[in-house]
């Protein structure tokens, strides 16, 4: 096999100690033979994806520990499209909208009972048909349904008049809360385009909230004992940009063996590789399923391969720690086969980390809550780590590192990092390129 730099993500695995488990975090409760039998093999430390105390999105994560700088980010909504197969023009503002059940208050606000209303998608055709297109005041809404309850809101201008993605959401991410009023942020790059965009969204959710609450097949679900499908939640914010190809900012063809729209959309957005695949119900033999995809990949001439499980982010958000512990052993029973599938090389480097911590205790989200993190392969010795988790990789070799400092940490042990004061190519980068054009004389 060449060389190759393998991620393995998993998911949300940080977290906090918990009464249920005698004060220990989840991944500290697991037994965790082969994750400690991979510490004891490498380097450790702790990772803090975005900076101490920050808890991202994992596409966001992601986007940094590919090596992209974090104002670059194009919003997790084009992302999203893009996984969709949906077109994207460049500079295209997009949201990602999702069918809720909410309750008008006294007040006039809407409470969201529901965040994502369990509704079939014949049912939700129909429900768009009646919302889309909508024009306010020289923008066009536009909401194309996908599936899944969900799909990609268009906002698009005319002239004169150009849309800006620096508005709030309107999801409340918690179930039971008001909807959030679509304000324009007070740091936007174009105030007035970021006011008029709110504005207009506004009208328009005002729009979809009476035509869906009134609207027949609401009428249906409600003589049945079903929750309306009488909203649209729309949330994550995003402008399409260009981005350099994975290969030509890090020097390396990249592949992801992942799941979902998400990461569809971030390979097919940064020119990755992508090895999908469906989750399998016993989370052990997923991750030795992907693993081997993995192999694949490098076998394939890919010299960066992303693995990502979602099982632990998964088990986090039940918010219950025991079932978390119980997650995180039935990943550790796969972790040999990044031995056996000959992934665990002197040429290879190896990084098993998370992207971000998730708590099963509390209403946080995500976390900003370090990942252990731990690599071998390529450059690295042992250190005196012999445990996978929070705590005892704090010790580490690694210290403590920024997502940012992923990359150059991977190209420096595979011999790619370049010496910076050269400039090689006009692309730049921090990689050694493999590649640079031969000056010739007549």
């Amino acid at each position: 096999m060449a060389m190759a730099v393998i991620l393995v993500i998993l998911d949300g695995i940080a977290d906090r100690p918990w009464p249920a488990l005698g004060g220990l975090t989840p991944l500290q409760a697991a037994r965790t033979p082969n994750l400690d039998r991979f510490a004891t093999a490498g380097q450790t430390g702790l990772l803090h994806s975005l900076g101490r105390g920050m808890a991202p999105g994992s596409e966001l994560a992601h986007f940094v520990l590919f090596g992209y700088p974090r104002e670059l980010y194009p919003g997790r909504a084009v992302f999203e499209a893009a996984g969709e197969g949906l077109p994207l023009a460049v500079d295209e503002v997009v949201f990602r909208g999702l069918f809720a059940t909410v309750e008008r208050t006294g007040d006039g606000s809407l409470r969201a009972i529901t965040r994502r209303t369990e509704i079939d998608d014949g049912a939700c055709r129909e429900l768009t048909a009646a919302i889309t297109p909508f024009t306010w005041d020289g923008i066009t809404i536009e909401f194309v349904y996908n599936s899944m309850h969900q799909g990609i809101v268009y906002v698009r201008g005319s002239a004169g008049v150009e849309p800006s993605e620096d508005v709030t959401d309107s999801d409340p991410y918690v179930p039971g809360d008001h909807v959030i009023r679509p304000r324009p942020l007070d740091d936007a790059r174009d105030p007035f385009g970021a006011a008029h965009t709110a504005a207009a969204l506004e009208a328009w959710l005002a729009h979809v909230y009476a035509t869906l609450d009134a609207h027949p097949v609401n009428a249906t679900r409600r003589a049945r004992g079903e929750e309306p499908a009488n909203f649209l939640l729309v949330k994550w914010s995003a402008r399409f940009r260009r981005m350099r190809r994975f290969e030509d900012q890090n020097g390396l063809v990249g592949a992801s063996v992942s799941s979902g729209v998400t990461y569809k959309g971030i390979a097919e957005v940064l020119g990755m590789r992508w090895y999908g695949c469906e989750y399998l119900p016993d989370a052990t033999e997923d991750l030795r399923a992907r693993i081997a995809l993995a192999a694949r990949a490098v076998s394939d001439g890919c010299g960066f391969v992303h693995v990502h499980t979602k099982a632990p982010d998964v088990a986090g958000h039940t918010k219950d720690p025991l079932i978390k512990r119980d997650v995180i052993e039935a990943l550790d029973a796969a972790i040999p086969a990044l031995w056996d599938q000959g992934l665990v090389t002197p040429e290879n480097l190896v990084i098993v980390t998370g992207d971000h911590g998730t708590p099963s205790g509390t209403v946080l989200v995500h976390s900003g809550d370090a990942v252990p993190l731990a690599m071998v392969g390529a450059a690295t010795f042992p250190d005196d780590v012999t445990t996978f988790d929070e705590r005892s990789c704090a010790a580490g070799s690694l210290g403590h590192l920024e997502g940012r400092d992923v990359m150059p940490e991977a190209l420096n042990r595979i011999a790619r990092i370049k010496y910076m004061s050269a400039k090689l190519t006009p692309g730049g980068g921090i990689f050694w390129p493999s590649r640079t054009e031969p000056f010739r004389v007549p």
